[in-house]
């Protein structure tokens, strides 16, 4: 199942009375056509107070309990672009529930259709890549970039089992004290892969650039982002 998007939406308000040439004139409460942009995907990051220090290699210890905090939310039009203007701005050092939404041409979400069941899920998996962002599995410092699945159950309520099933519409996310600083470009990939393919992604492969060419499929969601 691809997923198509459709192209922006043009709301027009008409105005109360024509425009036209040479007229002088209008009511005062005249309304010009206004474009808006539809939003077709949303990507949730919930802040886990206290969690400094909660990653550990290619995961997290202790933020399933943590207390939430501030939550941000970008938002994306039909083809992937963040709709939010300039990078959101996270606390590098903390942990994040990131919660994936998406939504069709009515408005109604949708993304529960890519882990339905454990058949459906196993065709899925999302990747979080950056120019140059460094995987905390990659550092001895334990400052790098985390991107940990969370998933519980799958839609019809059966339970998922262990990492390897999960898919990573929900996931736990921080960006790390190395990756500071200067604005990175991130992009959230859900891809679509061959049978058999999803038991052999690593935690670590979700951060990597080239995941495309290690785990053959078609990415069937691509979310541009800026974060610092």
């Amino acid at each position: 199942m691809k997923m198509k998007f459709i192209k922006r939406i043009t709301v027009l308000l008409l105005a109360s009375v024509g425009f036209l040439i040479g007229v002088s004139s209008c009511k005062k409460d005249e309304q010009v056509p206004v474009e808006k942009e539809e939003i077709r995907a949303s990507l949730q990051f919930t802040e886990l107070q206290g969690t400094k220090g909660a990653g550990h290699g290619d995961h997290f210890h202790g933020v399933t309990t943590a207390k939430e905090g501030a939550v941000t939310t970008v938002n994306f039009d039909a083809s992937g672009n963040a709709l939010t203007k300039g990078a959101i701005n996270l606390d590098a050092e903390l942990a994040y529930k990131v919660d994936l939404k998406v939504y069709d041409e009515k408005g109604i979400e949708i993304q529960d259709n890519f882990v339905k069941n454990q058949a459906t899920a196993g065709e899925y998996k999302a990747f979080l890549i950056g120019d140059k962002l460094i995987a905390n599995a990659n550092t001895e410092t334990n400052g790098g970039a985390i991107f940990q699945p969370r998933e519980t159950d799958y839609a019809d309520g059966t339970k998922v089992n262990g990492k390897y099933e999960m898919t990573g519409l929900k996931a736990f996310f921080t960006l790390g004290s190395e990756n500071k600083g200067k604005t990175k470009k991130l992009i959230y990939s859900l891809r679509k892969i061959e049978p058999g393919v999803k038991a052999t992604i690593e935690r670590v492969d979700l951060l990597d650039q080239g995941y495309a060419g290690k785990f053959k499929g078609a990415n069937v969601l691509e979310l541009k982002f800026d974060i610092k």
